[in-house]
């Protein structure tokens, strides 16, 4: 079960929220309770000063503050004042109607005359109880007695003289039944308020995770069937993690390309393959049985046996090179070539090659001119247009190579004065092994394998250009390659 708990995302989720909540309530609840518990205490300060003032001007109009002048003031009022004896002291015990009047319900007053003796008191409690610092507002803490008080001097009106003294005493004690009812009610309110939340973020938790469970899912699935590589999750959830689905059904959708490119291979190579080991094989099967002791049949024989070897070799060759330019593209991303010098390049190498043919190159362009292109790439795909003329020039051996620029494109185009294409095979140059019935399927070793053009078509699809060809049979084939060319700010950024 904690198993299970640890691995639900949903859950981990909520809990780590619950208690950052948690926390951050807390947090709050502590700032609001030191807030509140501290206008609480000011504002008791406030009453404790607020009523000493009150009671000070009360009894400054008087001119002494004895015992007798006292019980005097509180009869006028018509209040009820006893007085108390208590071994040594002697003093007035005001218990309403009178100062008492003067003060909050939570408050009570003890006077003093100018020698500091109490004379009146409004409870018997504060009796014990001897004048604070004067002008100070001072928490006091007893058994008997918690909260502020306050005392002040007492000035008579008509002769400005001190008289005595007066401290107000303010109990909190209702401001701790406050506090206390305040921390419980909070702490309640927090806990519900927690509860709330974590079931709300487990909800939505839960509900935003669902995009997310069902891709666990589909990987589930495809881990149960790996060859499945045509599943796709495709989950739309305008978030991360539909662009994370999204990019893994594209990398499925590569390892699927992938996949079929090397069933087709393997499928390409054991069918081309086939064909000319079983003609190596029906011969060398001839000269085992009797066909060596005929030098007509062997010799017909080796050559045969040479051609298909050497069909082989070119057939391997080809792919080799299919797959090299397979995995080469991501590696060059942004290179920039000079078109007019790697053509330059290729013709030379064409003209040591084949010295019987005539290579020509017209270009319109005196100047350098650029593309975003890997070098080898583009000469790779000028050798083979060349090369595809070659092959297939049985009579002339005329190649023309044209360079020019329309708008922001080069413009190259090879042709030759060979054998030419029908139209029927015109839609089909481009695939692997393909070859044109009236030419390409020749016992003649120089037709190739039909993988030359099909490389071409890849290195076109990866740099985005565009390849056409138009052919007329028996004169010959010109195929057009247009080649987006570069500003000369990337240039520079480049070099």
């Amino acid at each position: 079960m904690i198993k299970c708990f640890k691995k639900s995302l949903s859950k981990k989720i909520s809990v780590k929220t619950f208690l950052w909540v948690l926390l951050i309530l807390s947090a709050f609840n502590l700032v609001i309770y030191f807030g509140v518990t501290r206008i609480f205490l000011s504002k008791d300060r406030y009453n404790t000063e607020q009523s000493t003032e009150v009671v000070r001007e009360f009894l400054s109009k008087e001119t002494s503050l004895s015992q007798e002048k006292l019980l005097d003031l509180l009869n006028q009022y018509g209040a009820s004042g006893s007085l108390i004896e208590n071994g040594d002291k002697k003093y007035i015990l005001d218990r309403q109607g009178g100062i008492d009047e003067l003060i909050f319900d939570n408050q009570e007053v003890s006077v003093f005359n100018k020698d500091k003796q109490l004379v009146l008191t409004t409870d018997k409690v504060l009796s014990t109880m001897k004048i604070g610092k004067v002008g100070e507002t001072v928490m006091y803490r007893s058994p008997a007695f918690t909260g502020f008080y306050q005392s002040e001097k007492i000035y008579s009106k008509d002769s400005r003289k001190v008289i005595g003294y007066v401290t107000v005493y303010q109990s909190i004690a209702s401001y701790f039944m406050a506090r206390h009812t305040f921390v419980v009610i909070t702490l309640l309110c927090e806990l519900v308020e927690a509860c709330v939340i974590f079931y709300l973020v487990l909800a939505v938790s839960h509900r935003t995770l669902r995009p997310l469970r069902e891709f666990q899912t589909f990987v589930d699935k495809l881990a149960e069937s790996p060859s499945e590589l045509a599943l796709r999750s495709d989950i739309q959830s305008g978030d991360e993690i539909e662009d994370l689905s999204q990019t893994f059904d594209s990398v499925l959708e590569q390892i699927e390309g992938f996949a079929k490119r090397q069933t087709r291979f393997v499928s390409d190579v054991s069918h081309e393959l086939r064909t000319p080991i079983a003609v190596i094989k029906g011969h060398l099967g001839l000269l085992q049985r009797w066909g060596k002791d005929d030098p007509e049949v062997l010799c017909e024989s080796l050559d045969a046996a040479y051609h298909e070897a050497d069909r082989m070799s070119i057939m391997v060759n080809d792919m080799l090179d299919m797959i090299r330019v397979q995995g080469s593209f991501d590696l060059h991303k942004g290179e920039v070539t000079d078109l007019k010098q790697s053509i330059d390049v290729v013709l030379g190498n064409f003209r040591i090659l084949y010295p019987d043919f005539r290579f020509s190159l017209v270009s319109t362009v005196e100047d350098c001119i650029y593309a975003e292109i890997y070098k080898h790439h583009f000469e790779q795909a000028i050798l083979i247009l060349i090369d595809n003329g070659v092959k297939y020039s049985s009579g002339s051996r005329n190649i023309h190579v044209t360079l020019d620029v329309l708008g922001d494109n080069a413009i190259v185009k090879v042709r030759d004065e060979g054998e030419g294409i029908s139209q029927e095979d015109l839609d089909h140059i481009f695939e692997r092994f393909y070859r044109t019935d009236k030419s390409r399927n020749r016992v003649s070793t120089q037709g190739g394998l039909g993988i030359g053009l099909a490389i071409l078509k890849q290195i076109v699809d990866a740099y985005e250009l565009k390849v056409s060809v138009s052919s007329v049979v028996d004169e010959g084939t010109e195929f057009t390659l247009i080649i987006p060319l570069v500003t000369t700010e990337k240039i520079k950024k480049t070099d």
